[in-house]
């Protein structure tokens, strides 16, 4: 037999609690399949001041204030002589927010669906969608018990991140024309961190003329979440394991050497390998793809939990005009949209692995208006068309690296 609602969500994430709380505070009924139970460990830490422009939007940003995170003012750019650029998100293009948070997911993420649960969203755990019907809009999963449910829906958001559920059952996928790369990872305490008032920065530090970058991104109980990124045959080529990996390229940085000389590592070191992806289409009759279902590019400008946020701001109030019997261009207002953001973000990243980032960012005596149009961007304001780097960003990269050169 099966249920039914408004907007059946799959996965509980960030992009789907969010989108789950404004559908419910829009009068519709909302059920979120989770594969897994929370909370749960995920990489993707560091927010940007953007996440609080739509946390505030939806009114959820109390809420997360009110958890006591580690403030995040900026990041800071190390290279491999230990000197330091820091980029201050609040030198921004007088966007309201520019500051966010440096969160662990698993706490972040289980805040945000416990409220959309307080608000009336039906939450199943260790729910797997094994299966969708576009033409009836009925999803069919298993739970826990390996027993299959039923639900029909008027409307489907995938929010499986990760799983990305409908892009493998609706053959969506297409490669990314990033290169794949690996993310390996741990967590650690006892490292040393940096003054109070710059204590929040999270430090992107280059390592071997950028054939490895590392994140370190503070938490506010004192642990640190550490990784690096690099092309997979890089790592492998070395015949050495993930921990002796991260602890070698630790050992050969004069600041990370420095940084991580007293400190201890918390959980087995992870790897997600080839994370890049990409996507046919975001939108189709009866459903829509939100947050790492769509793209993923790469953490390096902690991109990930911004378009998760964004994508399901703009998706619910696109659903709701639907449910509602408005017309929607689901082309114009939503993919359209949303690739405004990632192309821009593309375009750094792009910039960042071919080495021009470096140079911007390193540049002496940058005028005003371009630090802060690099603060902006990496603030995650990448649809402000006021931004230098907003239009034309490729072109516009190219042209300030070639002046500075």
């Amino acid at each position: 037999m099966e249920e039914t609602c408004d907007v059946l969500v799959i996965g509980g994430g960030p992009s789907g609690s969010v989108a789950a709380c404004k559908l419910i505070k829009a009068g519709f009924s909302v059920t979120i399949l989770e594969k897994l139970e929370f909370p749960r460990f995920v990489i993707g830490e560091s927010l940007l001041p953007r996440c609080n422009a739509i946390l505030d939007k939806n009114g959820l940003i109390d809420l997360i204030e009110k958890q006591n995170y580690m403030m995040k003012p900026g990041a800071i750019f190390i290279d491999e002589k230990k000197q330091e650029e820091e980029i201050d998100f609040r030198n921004n293009l007088g966007q309201k927010w520019g500051t966010s948070f440096q969160v662990k997911r698993e706490e972040f993420d289980n805040v945000l669906l416990k409220e959309a649960k307080r608000l009336g969203a039906d939450v199943r755990h260790k729910y797997e969608v094994t299966a969708y019907d576009n033409d009836e809009n009925i999803v069919t999963a298993k739970d826990e018990n390996g027993q299959q449910k039923v639900f029909k829906a008027r409307f489907v958001l995938d929010a499986s991140g990760y799983g990305r559920v409908l892009p493998k059952l609706l053959d969506l996928d297409i490669p990314s024309d990033l290169k794949l790369r690996n993310a390996i990872f741990t967590r650690v305490k006892g490292e040393k961190r940096r003054e109070e008032d710059k204590e929040g920065f999270i430090d992107i530090v280059i390592h071997d003329d950028n054939k490895a970058w590392l994140w370190v991104i503070p938490f506010s109980d004192g642990t640190t979440s550490v990784g690096v990124v690099c092309e997979e045959s890089y790592f492998k080529d070395t015949g050495l394991s993930r921990e002796e990996f991260l602890d070698k390229v630790f050992d050969e940085h004069k600041y990370l050497k420095e940084k991580f000389a007293n400190a201890q590592k918390l959980v087995p070191v992870g790897i997600i390998d080839g994370y890049s992806a990409a996507i046919k289409t975001m939108h189709g009759k009866g459903f829509a793809l939100s947050g790492n279902a769509t793209e993923f590019l790469d953490p390096v400008f902690s991109s990930g939990v911004t378009l998760a946020l964004e994508s399901s701001d703009r998706v619910g109030d696109l659903i709701i005009k639907e449910l509602n019997g408005e017309k929607v261009d689901w082309q114009k207002d939503y993919e359209d949209y949303m690739m405004i953001g990632i192309n821009v973000f593309r375009e750094f990243v792009y910039a960042w692995y071919e080495g021009k980032l470096r140079k911007i960012f390193y540049a002496p005596n940058k005028a005003e208006q371009i630090k802060q149009s690099v603060a902006s961007i990496l603030s995650g304001y990448v649809w402000d068309e006021k931004n230098y780097f907003v239009k034309n960003s490729k072109e516009r990269i190219n042209a300030l690296v070639s002046m500075i050169e």
